[in-house]
């Protein structure tokens, strides 16, 4: 049985996790250099999926009180990997039509065009958006485990303890 304590003190790690994943994000479109491993592409690999499908995530999705806002959470969770997909598309997907000059002399690196970087701008903005939203639902989510008592739970137990 998880804590309340704990609970929230997981849901605050997470969050972190998340701004960081963001941070990584704004610096690569700032043109600061970013490692591609640094940003995970897929929502269970990154530090906030891993909490969203790990034990604390998956608890509380199967307790009725917070079942839809762990599943809007989830929703635009995938979305900020959406279009974080397209932003790194833009920076490290090199194109294949490319002539064999080209390939040797940027050593399969990619050069972002003005067009790609403003493209990526456009991206980054939609991304902050959906991360503002994110972080809204969070501050939900705790705000009801913080209230959250157990009686209204359609378990025999709940996964909280009471106190």
């Amino acid at each position: 049985m998880l804590s309340k304590a704990t609970i929230i003190q997981e849901l605050n790690s997470a969050k972190i996790a998340h701004m960081r994943w963001v941070k990584r994000a704004d610096h690569l479109i700032t043109g600061l250099p970013v490692d591609k491993e640094f940003i995970p592409l897929e929502p269970t690999t990154c530090g906030f999926g891993r909490w969203l499908y790990g034990e604390v995530g998956q608890q509380l999705r199967i307790e009725d009180t917070f079942k839809s806002i762990i599943e809007q959470i989830e929703f635009h969770h995938d979305s900020l990997h959406d279009v974080y997909g397209e932003i790194y598309k833009i920076f490290f997907i090199v194109p294949q039509k490319r002539s064999l000059l080209h390939k040797i002399l940027t050593f399969n690196s990619k050069e972002v065009t003005k067009q790609e970087m403003e493209k990526a701008r456009k991206y980054f903005i939609s991304l902050q958006s959906t991360s503002t939203e994110l972080i809204a639902l969070l501050d939900k989510l705790e705000a009801a485990v913080k209230t959250f008592d157990g009686s209204s739970s359609t378990r025999p137990m709940s996964m909280l303890k009471r106190a």
